[in-house]
């Protein structure tokens, strides 16, 4: 199991400043406050956790994608950090286990309550409401110990992930996935907000009938100015497919992202793309690159 920090450090600087004020309902963490939760669990949180926390949490949990430190709690062995895109089941790490394995399971809450404390928590963290977000966060622990004390409502279809690459079923490999994922998500929902600025630039979409041979000449032909954003290429691995997930510019001028289904880049900038850049990732690349789908 990785650190993902260094990572997770080079995206940083790709989430636009103009978009911040869409983050600023939540967030990331201080030491201190990791360190405050890891006394209330009884746990040291694992290192790939604590790097999400202190540099994506505000992305991903305004994305709905991470539970707020505030609101970790054990589901009897269990603890969950992630919110599966698109399927609403908790994604997490047993007790005991150290490998970074990850388990995916439907909170067990037959009494429909743990949501109504989570909607008072971000309606007050909205009206910034200091006092409503420290009663909403004892009243919701609060339940959930009642529930683990004595333990008889185990998390339901619990099962190991264990299929795929890594990504799917490694804390870091997951975790830096939903870090990417959720800045792609961000600027294709903001960019026609900013098209003047072409900061965010999209390739067009390849049809089924490209071959692997075909990707494998793209990525051949990047490697003399991107890398591959982790040093461990694993975490970023797409299973048989020749490119990765994530490429960062040699001198981190550019990250250029991989969608799949249909598989498309997204090239981010930090200033309006020059042309001698655009004109290089474009020959590189052989594809057209433009504001917008």
């Amino acid at each position: 199991m990785y650190a993902i920090e260094k990572e997770l450090k080079i995206l940083r600087q790709f989430i636009s400043p103009k978009h911040m004020d869409g983050l600023k309902k939540w967030n990331c963490y201080s030491e201190d406050e990791i360190s405050a939760t890891e006394k209330r669990l009884h746990v040291k949180l694992p290192i790939p956790i604590r790097d999400i926390y202190r540099h994506m949490a505000d992305l991903l949990v305004t994305g709905g994608y991470l539970r707020p430190l505030e609101l970790l709690h054990w589901e009897g062995k269990y603890l969950g950090f992630f919110l599966a895109p698109g399927e609403g089941d908790i994604i997490g790490i047993k007790k005991g286990k150290t490998s970074g394995d990850l388990y995916i399971w439907e909170e067990n809450d037959p009494k429909e309550m743990a949501w109504e404390y989570e909607d008072e928590l971000e309606t007050a963290c909205e009206a910034g409401d200091e006092d409503g977000k420290r009663k909403a966060v004892a009243a919701y622990q609060s339940y959930w110990k009642r529930r683990n004390i004595p333990f008889i409502h185990a998390p339901l279809n619990i099962h190991k992930q264990d299929c795929g690459p890594r990504f799917n079923h490694s804390l870091d490999g997951y975790g830096l996935f939903l870090a990417i994922h959720a800045i792609r998500e961000w600027e294709e929902m903001m960019w026609h907000e900013h098209t003047d600025e072409a900061t965010c630039l999209f390739s067009d979409f390849f049809p089924v009938k490209f071959s692997k041979e075909y990707f494998q000449n793209i990525a051949d032909r990047i490697k003399d100015d991107f890398n591959p954003l982790s040093d461990h290429s694993e975490l970023i691995d797409l299973g048989d497919f020749p490119l990765r997930m994530a490429y960062v510019h040699k001198n981190q001028e550019a990250l250029l992202i991989l969608g799949q289904e249909p598989v498309c880049f997204m090239l981010l900038t930090k200033t309006a793309a020059g042309g001698n850049l655009l004109e290089r990732v474009q020959e590189q690349t052989g594809l057209a690159f433009h504001v917008g789908f």
